[in-house]
């Protein structure tokens, strides 16, 4: 039987130097229960009975060097008190015998002070006598039953220990940095929900990543980790370890981690000394996280048509991208791939809403469906893809898996695809990933485009030659449009324009002005009308329904305006007749050839040159006010080098005023004149009236002095502007219009003076003969 004195040092603030834990709560109950009661409660709050006690132990003496001497009523020792044949004992009751019997044991409470004190047991166990004596001071500091008598113990073990405070201290923060307070498992996805990352770390109290802490990591539910197993196990390291899992199907798994902890024995001997010893290690779980896994995955297909407009005969591209379902990943280096079916000859009737297959309609169900509304593949294509975000552009083509590339069909209509990934057509690998096929719509807006057709130009003039002051006419024969063109809208959401609802026909004559004789270098050449020179000009332009059938253009018939159309031969040389269509979003651009044998006049008998002509027109010719308007003059005849325009614009009057006797909106505005045309428009600058009434211009033709050459009165028809006061509110203003060279009617303002000579020349009468002649493409 031996003694042990160590009392602890306590103040009113709590534990000295020596004791490290934090104990707010032993601080507040110690002045309203004394500090020996409160003491007495700490331990009995930390003490926790294992649900098997251990047996019943015989101690021996403790090992000399096992601790250390001070004096406090003579010789005294802190540190090892007794051992067995493997632990150290350590006494917790100041100033009662040790008993070298003792009974059964029970686990101290686990917190971070059993943890501690049992990592230092362990750690320490063949330690020097100043980290055993370390040990003791920290167990009667924390656990001790008379906190009083040991108060007093401790000063004189400092005191005849002095470096054993510093000890005491530095082995406490030891333990707190060393002895695992939790252990976490975190996971990262790695490819989407089906592979991914599991992270273990064990941590002490201040949350830091500890070594050499054995642990068991786990997974419950349908994954697995990288060895096959659901478990595996390690010892901690200084940074956090990490293993990969993967998924074996669809659920939540949850990842759980149980690490080792160390523990405190505590035996507890009636009218005798308490004792601690190191208490061995068990595993307690440490923090658990749950996460969703799916092996399968659903692939997208982007899809778009790499033209909105293709022209007859010309390949049918579409550009196929690769995706995943939001949240998904694509099982890494799987390759899947997708067929093409393209529809053509749809109707406008068919551009309805789009056709989606059903939730669980496979591709060929599908195709089938659109068989039954009368919709079938005219062109096939495939893509193969191994990643997201691939793109892949396919050629259709006339069979599936051929390569005779397929051609879009000289009579137009709309086209559409549909794709899709078709499980049955996948590899074995693939199939585990994909449960389903993958189809995508029928008239999808980015699947759909437009087929233009190509139209066919017939045409004669009605006689080959003539005079001058001959009427010329043309007939014309057309066919290619769609037999709805002209009446389709546009469709906003696919992307294809209106139709364009007119075709026009122009006259256009070549020749030498001065010299009938000239004539014939000018003969008709190329298959475009060339740009408007001296020897070249267009006489005028009229429009035309752009459908099929035949078109009468001249000798009075009308155009698509109901205007009369008179064509007259003012000068010898050729005549020619041009049919065109600018194109639009369902017909390819057509037009008749400019050398077409069938489409010309060759006129006789040379017109002499003429002094010019000047005939003016407002436009528009009723605006509000405020709105842009101008004039226009068009000059026929010969102009001398240097000539030019001016425009004058005088301010509203009332009607009935005199004109030209007030002030000016535009005054003599100058537009140079082209003196090597025969015939050419002039603009105005546009112009804005700030009040009502009506606006009077003159346009005068003027030589390079100054002089005029020709001009016009005030007041003649087509040159007064009527500007009308603005509603309430006030109107929208009008668009400016665009400069343009209008082809103007026989109304309007005209002076000329004309001087003809002619010789008569009978021109043979030559039979018109019918041609078909292919349209230019």
């Amino acid at each position: 039987m031996a003694w042990c004195h160590q009392p602890p040092i306590v103040d009113a603030a709590g534990f000295q130097e020596g004791n490290i834990m934090n104990m707010v709560v032993f601080r507040r109950c110690q002045s309203a229960l004394g500090v020996a009661a409160v003491m007495a409660l700490a331990l009995v709050a930390s003490l926790v009975f294992a649900a098997m006690p251990a047996a019943a132990v015989t101690l021996s003496r403790a090992d000399a060097g096992t601790f250390l001497r001070y004096e406090h009523g003579g010789e005294q020792v802190i540190g090892v008190m007794a051992k067995d044949s493997t632990n150290n004992y350590y006494c917790i009751e100041a100033d009662e015998r040790v008993e070298y019997q003792l009974g059964e044991s029970v686990k101290l409470r686990d917190d971070d002070t059993a943890r501690r004190l049992g990592w230092l047991m362990d750690h320490y166990r063949d330690g020097t006598a100043a980290e055993h004596a370390a040990i003791a001071v920290l167990a009667h500091d924390l656990l001790d039953l008379k906190p009083d008598t040991w108060k007093s113990r401790r000063v004189s073990v400092m005191r005849d220990n002095p470096t054993l405070r510093r000890k005491v201290e530095q082995m406490w923060e030891e333990a707190g940095s060393n002895a695992p307070a939790n252990a976490t498992v975190t996971r990262t996805y790695a490819e989407g929900t089906r592979t991914g990352r599991v992270t273990v770390s064990v941590t002490n109290a201040q949350g830091k990543t500890i070594a050499g802490i054995r642990y068991a990591a786990t997974l419950n539910g349908p994954a697995v980790f990288a060895n096959g197993s659901a478990t595996v196990t390690g010892i901690s390291g200084a940074e956090p370890i990490v293993y990969s899992w993967k998924a074996t199907g669809e659920g939540e798994v949850k990842a759980s981690v149980a690490y080792d902890r160390k523990q405190v024995d505590v035996f507890a001997v009636a009218g005798g000394q308490d004792l601690v010893r190191y208490g061995g290690s068990s595993q307690v779980s440490g923090k658990a996280v749950n996460f969703s896994v799916r092996k399968e995955f659903v692939p997208t297909l982007g899809t778009a048509v790499a033209a909105k407009v293709v022209d007859a005969g010309q390949p049918v591209v579409d550009t196929v991208t690769s995706g995943v379902d939001d949240g998904d990943s694509w099982a890494s280096g799987l390759e899947l791939r997708a067929s093409g079916w393209y529809f053509d000859g749809l109707v406008v009737g068919d551009l309805s809403e789009p056709v989606m297959p059903g939730a669980d309609e496979t591709a060929k169900e599908f195709i089938a469906r659109l068989g039954t509304m009368g919709f079938r593949p005219s062109a096939y294509g495939e893509a193969s893809f191994t990643a997201p975000g691939q793109r892949v552009d396919v050629r259709a083509t006339a069979e599936p898996g051929g390569d005779a590339a397929y051609e879009a069909p000289r009579g137009g209509g709309f086209g559409t695809w549909v794709w899709a990934f078709e499980v049955e057509k996948l590899s074995d690998t693939a199939r585990q990933y994909i449960g389903k096929d993958v189809v995508s719509g029928f008239l999808e807006y980015t699947e759909t485009n437009s087929n233009r057709a190509r139209v066919s130009v017939e045409s004669t003039v009605t006689e080959h030659t003539g005079v001058v002051g001959s009427e010329l006419s043309d007939t014309i024969t057309v066919d290619g449009f769609p037999d709805d063109h002209g009446s389709f809208d546009g469709n906003v959401k696919l992307g294809i324009g209106a139709d364009r609802a007119m075709a026009q026909v122009s006259v256009w004559w070549a020749g030498d002005p001065n010299d009938s004789a000239g004539d014939e270098a000018y003969r008709p050449q190329g298959e475009t009308p060339p740009a408007e020179d001296s020897n070249h000009r267009l006489i005028g332009v009229w429009d035309y329904p752009a459908v099929n059938g035949r078109i009468r253009v001249g000798a009075g018939v009308p155009d698509a305006h109901g205007d009369p159309v008179h064509i007259v031969a003012e000068s010898h040389g050729w005549y020619v007749f041009v049919w065109s269509f600018d194109g639009d979003d369902r017909v390819m651009p057509a037009s008749s050839a400019y050398d077409d044998a069938w489409e010309r006049v060759r006129i006789w008998d040379v017109a002499r040159p003429r002094k010019p002509a000047l005939t003016t027109q407002v436009e528009p010719d009723i605006v509000r006010v405020d709105e842009p308007f101008r004039d226009t003059a068009r000059i026929v005849g010969d102009v001398p080098e240097g000539a030019y325009v001016t425009f004058t614009a005088y301010e509203a009057v009332e009607e009935g005023a005199v004109p030209g006797m007030n002030g000016v909106l535009l005054d003599e505005a100058r537009a140079e004149v082209d003196h090597t045309l025969f015939e050419q428009t002039i603009v105005s600058p546009q112009v804005r009236s700030p009040k009502a009434g009506l606006v009077y211009w003159r346009a005068s033709l003027r030589s390079r002095d100054g002089d005029v050459l020709v001009s016009h009165e005030l007041g003649v028809e087509g040159e007064t502007v009527t500007v009308e006061a603005p509603d309430d509110p006030p109107a929208e203003p009008k668009a400016d219009p665009e400069p343009e060279k209008p082809v103007l009617s026989h109304t309007g303002a005209g002076v000329v003076a004309i001087i003809v000579v002619g010789s008569g020349a009978a021109a043979a009468a030559i039979g018109a003969l019918a041609f078909r002649r292919r349209s230019r493409r």
